[in-house]
């Protein structure tokens, strides 16, 4: 890019049209060390259609009123410990200072793992399954939803925080201030 050139992007302007976490995470993700940032305004709006996706798994989740605790199934612990594996990998990357790996990974978990995969295999299981397989299962998302905010919060501060505010249940009103969900 080049200000000569006039082919600059204004984040100023990015942030006015596609939002400040959609901005923020193209910089993040475009970011690797030793490269130039490729930013694009189709880069960002991909970016901003992400934070779209986190609105909708919310919705769906908290929909599915599975705040209460229950006893998870075997197969719903796994889909809990699936989540914590995708934070522990991206917590990996944070403390090798490679955000833009820790970013992307999360990245990959949330959209084609937990919204393509483990969301529509969940609902046809919430609307027929017994009461105690529904419960387990829609507790289990809620929990991978409160893994998914508390990781993705660096990277989306104001997305994840405004979804943060909608969850019953939650051991503190200010997700920024939430313990980092794998240690």
């Amino acid at each position: 890019m080049s200000k000569s050139l006039g082919n600059i992007l204004n984040p100023l302007d990015m942030i006015q049209k596609y939002g400040a976490d959609a901005t923020r995470l193209s910089l993040i993700m475009g970011a690797a060390p030793g490269n130039d940032v490729k930013l694009s305004e189709d880069r960002i709006r991909g970016y901003k259609n992400f934070a779209n996706k986190i609105w909708n798994i919310s919705r769906f989740v908290l929909e599915q009123n599975g705040a209460t605790e229950v006893t998870l199934t075997p197969e719903d612990e796994r889909l809990v410990a699936e989540a914590e594996e995708a934070v522990h990998t991206a917590t990996k990357h944070i403390n090798a200072f490679r955000l833009d790996l820790a970013g992307d990974a999360l990245y990959q978990f949330i959209w084609t793992r937990f919204a393509d995969q483990i969301l529509e295999e969940s609902k046809p299981m919430l609307k027929g399954e017994s009461a105690s397989a529904r419960s387990s299962r829609a507790h289990a998302l809620y929990q991978s939803l409160v893994i998914i905010l508390k990781a993705l919060h660096p990277f989306m501060p104001f997305v994840t925080e405004a979804i943060w505010k909608e969850l019953p249940h939650k051991n503190t009103d200010v997700l920024m201030v939430a313990p980092w969900p794998v240690q």
